[in-house]
């Protein structure tokens, strides 16, 4: 095994000379549940939005919008609707921004309590942030321990009372990649108390089937993109509303009255549905390069189904040969959930986490961290040769450490001697 050689990996794999620009084939990329490499195709999508907006001029909106529909419908065809209500957005923050602005407590004028938003300590990024913030306002945020899993849907269940405003959570929790099973509950729950539920559905989104009628969301707020299995990239993320639903976001953009703009404003006025929730003004190039990514996968038949077989069976393969190697619990521990129920990624504790995603990074595996996770991400691009040769790697890895700590005090010790240089990708 040549560990610290970059040379090509031999593979078999069908897919991969479709996705040669991002050199998938010569370095091992384990980044998928934070960002997958986007097919060749995608390239062209982006010129053909450069030569719409040089042939078109303005006018470039028409096809523009033609691709922003077919984006629409790909996202609708992923949750089981045909005829779903979806917005666009550049990314979930700006839609979650848009969702909070539409709570009717919010737009009292002298509102009589504090807003209450009840969520869990398993959130990306983007909610847990803004969250956080709003709490130095007029919000209460409730966070609800994710562990112990079993028991998280009842014990959200119970916070709920008539001075909750909203509920807002994961499908899949991105840290450790768990399926939040009965999210199901939780929603049917706030529906039967008129409390809008909110589901982050980012790292379920075509790694998982998320049919909305299975899994008992219909009535929620659905929000995700396409940045990580979807491989469209930045600027394609989308809000979901449930049927029916019309709504008056105090965070508002002008798109949002597209259905009034002949006539002269005297008030804000808002579109039906979806529209209500629109944006403004952005590049339609992320539109265009989403639009030939999904057409690649139709022609391919690459649907959500297909791509979870393939995911499954990536993640087995790894979670069996981590196993295998009987690694003591304290240098590198396998998710304390069962493996059917894991998302699109496998996520191991450790206190050196940050440490492994540097080591790994030396033999040309690229994987991410978040605080003792370390997360592999397999993508349909990443053949049984390349997950082989990343178990070859940790195994050797985990001899290294075991022999060096034979020798020093503490793996902690050893830790705090490593210079972190960067943590690999962003979620």
């Amino acid at each position: 095994m040549r560990l610290n050689n970059p040379a090509l990996l031999t593979t078999s794999h069908t897919l991969q000379s479709h996705y040669s620009d991002f050199q998938v084939d010569s370095r091992i990329l384990l980044s998928g549940h934070s960002h997958q490499a986007w097919p060749n195709i995608a390239k062209q999508g982006l010129l053909d939005s450069f030569n719409d907006a040089a042939l078109h001029i303005d006018d470039k909106w028409q096809a523009a919008f033609k691709k922003a529909d077919k984006v629409k419908r790909f996202y609708g065809h992923l949750l089981g609707e045909t005829a779903s209500e979806i917005t666009l957005g550049a990314s979930t923050h700006e839609l979650l921004l848009r969702f909070i602005s539409d709570l009717p407590q919010l737009k009292i004028k002298q509102p009589h309590r504090a807003i209450k938003i009840i969520t869990t300590d398993g959130e990306f990024h983007s909610m847990r942030r803004q969250l956080d913030r709003l709490q130095d306002i007029n919000f209460i945020i409730e966070k609800i321990p994710v562990s112990p899993s079993e028991t998280l849907a009842t014990r959200i269940i119970e916070r709920f009372d008539n001075t909750t405003d909203a509920v807002m959570l994961s499908a899949v929790f991105f840290s450790s990649s768990e399926v939040f099973q009965d999210i199901g509950q939780v929603a049917q729950a706030a529906k039967d108390l008129s409390i809008p539920c909110l589901v982050d559905a980012y790292h379920a989104l075509n790694v998982i089937p998320f049919n909305l009628n299975d899994w008992q969301l219909s009535s929620a707020f659905i929000i995700g993109g396409g940045y990580k299995y979807c491989q469209a990239g930045e600027g394609n993320c989308f809000m979901r509303l449930p049927k029916g639903y019309h709504g008056s976001p105090l965070i508002t953009g002008w798109f949002a009255e597209f259905e009034n703009l002949s006539q002269q404003a005297s008030s804000v006025g808002y579109g039906q549905g979806h529209s209500a929730f629109s944006g403004s003004t952005y590049d339609p190039a992320s539109h265009y390069r989403a639009a030939a990514v999904f057409d690649f996968f139709n022609k391919h038949k690459l649907n959500d189904k297909t791509l979870h077989h393939i995911n499954y069976t990536q993640i087995n393969r790894l979670y069996s040969g981590i196993k295998s190697m009987k690694v003591h619990k304290n240098t590198l521990c396998l998710p304390q959930h069962s493996i059917e129920n894991n998302g699109g990624f496998l996520s191991l504790t450790t206190p050196q986490a940050q440490r492994w995603v540097t080591e790994l990074a030396k033999h040309n595996i690229l994987c991410d961290s978040r605080g003792n996770q370390l997360r592999l991400g397999p993508a349909p691009y990443v053949s049984h040769t390349q997950l082989d040769n990343t178990l070859e790697v940790i195994e050797y890895l985990l001899r290294k450490i075991q022999n060096n700590s034979s020798t020093k005090p503490t793996l902690q010790d050893t830790a705090q001697k490593l210079v972190s240089t960067h943590t690999q990708a962003i979620d």
